[in-house]
C-alpha cells in the first residue's frame, strides 16, 4: 500500500506544464511495488527514510536514505520497497534551459544536494513561469548530481520465482534461521541450484544474502523508541553486537549513528504538504 498525495506527479506537471520544477512526498508500505511507469519530466528520487530498489530498463538500483536517483523524461521505470519509505520526488521540467543528465545515475546524497532538495520542497508556489532565482538554484542540483560520486550497494530483490518464494517467506519473519539446505526442500530445487542462483543474480552468497536483509528491515526499526538490542533481536541476530558488526560492514556506520546523524530529515519534512516552483 502507499500513501500518496491527493494528484499524481503527471497530474501535476499537465496542470502546469511551464513551470521549472515540482516538488513531490510520499509514503511507501514494505512491500509495495510501483509498478512500470514513466513521467514527461526528469525525476530525482530521494529518499529521507527507507529503502528502495528500482529497475531502469535492465538494470536495478538500490536506493537508500544516503543515495539519490536520477531518472531522465520518459524513461520506464519500477519500485520495490523494502522497508517502509518516505521519499521526495523532484520533476525537472525537460523544456527549462538546463543541461540535465540524458542517463539514470544513482549517486550519494551530498549534504548540499539535501539542502537544495528540501529547500525547493519547502519553497512556496512560484507566481511566474520562470524565475532566475529557482533556474540559478537547479544550476547547482545539477552540478552536483553530475559530480557526485556513485556508491555500490547490491540487489537484494531476486527475480527468480524460487528465490522470491524464500525472499517474501524471510521478510514475513527474519528472525528464521532456515538453512539453504531446507529451502531447496521448500521451493523444489536442489541446494547446488539455489546457491548457483544466488551468486548469479545478487551476487552473493545466501547467507550474505539474509544478513543483509536483516540489516536494511531494522532501519524502519531504528525510527521507533527500541533499544539496539531489541531491533537486533528482531531482526534475527542473537546479540546486539554481532548485529552492530554486521551493520557497520554494510551501512558504513553504526545502528546509532545511523539514528543520531544528519541523514534523518524528517523532524524537517512535512509529508501532508505539497509544493511546485
Amino acid at each position: 500500500m502507499t500513501t500518496r498525495q491527493t494528484k499524481s506527479a503527471n497530474a501535476l506537471i499537465e496542470e502546469k506544464p511551464d513551470i521549472q520544477v515540482i516538488a513531490k512526498i510520499e509514503t511507501m508500505q514494505r512491500g509495495y511495488v510501483d509498478k512500470w511507469h514513466k513521467h514527461p519530466w526528469h525525476q530525482i528520487i530521494f529518499p529521507f527514510e527507507g529503502i528502495l530498489q528500482t529497475r531502469v530498463a535492465n538494470s536495478q538500483y538500490v536506493v537508500p536514505h544516503t543515495g539519490i536517483l536520477f531518472i531522465p523524461a520518459h524513461t520506464y521505470h519500477e519500485s520495490f520497497v523494502m522497508t517502509q519509505t518516505k521519499f521526495i520526488g523532484i520533476y525537472l521540467n525537460p523544456k527549462i534551459n538546463i543541461d540535465y543528465p540524458q542517463h539514470t545515475k544513482a549517486v550519494s546524497a551530498t549534504a548540499l544536494m539535501k539542502e537544495l532538495i528540501l529547500h525547493i520542497n519547502d519553497s512556496m508556489p512560484v507566481m511566474k513561469a520562470l524565475d532566475k532565482n529557482v533556474t540559478k538554484l537547479l544550476d547547482v542540483l545539477v552540478n552536483q548530481l553530475i559530480n557526485a560520486d556513485t556508491y555500490d550497494m547490491t540487489l537484494l530483490l531476486p527475480s527468480d520465482r524460487r528465490l522470491m518464494l524464500i525472499f517474501k517467506t524471510l521478510m514475513g519473519n527474519l528472525q528464521l534461521e532456515t538453512t539453504l539446505s531446507q529451502w531447496a526442500k521448500q521451493v523444489g530445487a536442489s541446494e547446488r541450484t539455489l546457491s548457483r542462483l544466488f551468486t548469479k543474480e545478487l551476487g552473493m552468497s545466501f547467507p550474505l544474502w539474509r544478513q543483509r536483509l536483516r540489516i536494511v528491515s531494522s532501519l524502519s526499526l531504528l525510527e521507533d523508541n527500541l533499544s539496539i538490542q531489541e531491533v537486533a533481536f528482531k531482526v534475527g541476530y542473537s546479540s546486539d553486537s554481532s548485529y552492530i558488526y554486521a551493520f557497520k560492514k554494510f551501512i558504513k556506520q553504526t545502528p546509532q549513528q545511523y539514528r543520531n546523524n544528519d541523514y534523518k530529515l524528517s523532524c524537517r519534512i512535512k509529508p501532508e504538504e505539497q509544493h511546485t516552483t
